[in-house]
């Protein structure tokens, strides 16, 4: 398995690149969400990658970050969902707002993707919403985010030990940061976030 490769930036599509790693071009296909984020042609580049084996074919896919890598596996675990589908799921949507969608069961925001209708959307929420990690929305900046992120993830850790789904746990506690001041106490949050159940 190739998980990683580092080398001089050849070629540079929206859709494909190519890296020379001494003397081997590796071709790579990419989301628009990895284009975005190269550096420029002829410069060195650390690509993430994931080899994707057929019986009528080998190809290797590339992403900048590890997080966009792990959903294009995770994407592929799901009943219909091949690279094509992955990757345009990429190109249109960020890691945290697929998250997101998938934890707020949006699925109209699922169907914004070209080839994805709100048959697929629904099949991709139902198989991913025990598997995916909980994002938490609305992000602040500096200690105050990590203070913020730290509380929501115990709360939500707190809600599901209580019996509730990730996603519903999720929900309550957005619905609850939004009726309590910043900087609330953990209990607090728990408490409210149970109001909105």
């Amino acid at each position: 398995m190739i998980d990683y490769i580092c080398g001089k930036l050849i070629t540079k599509l929206p859709t494909y690149i190519m890296i020379d790693v001494n003397g081997v071009g590796y071709g790579l296909h990419i989301p628009l969400s990895t284009y975005a984020r190269l550096g420029e042609v002829e410069g060195t580049q650390e690509i993430y990658t994931y080899l994707y084996v057929r019986d009528d074919a080998m190809q290797l896919y590339g992403f900048v970050s590890r997080e966009e890598k792990e959903l294009f596996e995770l994407l592929l675990s799901v009943t219909g969902v091949g690279p094509r589908m992955a990757l345009g799921i990429l190109s249109t949507l960020s890691v945290d707002e697929f998250r997101q969608a998938v934890n707020s069961e949006d699925v109209s925001l699922l169907t914004t993707v070209p080839g994805i209708g709100r048959k697929t959307g629904e099949r991709l929420l139902l198989e991913l919403r025990d598997k995916i990690g909980v994002s938490i929305p609305e992000p602040v900046t500096g200690k105050i985010a990590k203070v913020a992120a730290d509380s929501a993830r115990d709360a939500i850790s707190a809600l599901m030990s209580l019996g509730c789904k990730p996603q519903e746990a999720a929900r309550a506690i957005r619905t609850a940061r939004k009726h309590l001041p910043e900087g609330c106490s953990l209990e607090e949050l728990i408490r409210e976030a149970l109001k909105h159940l």
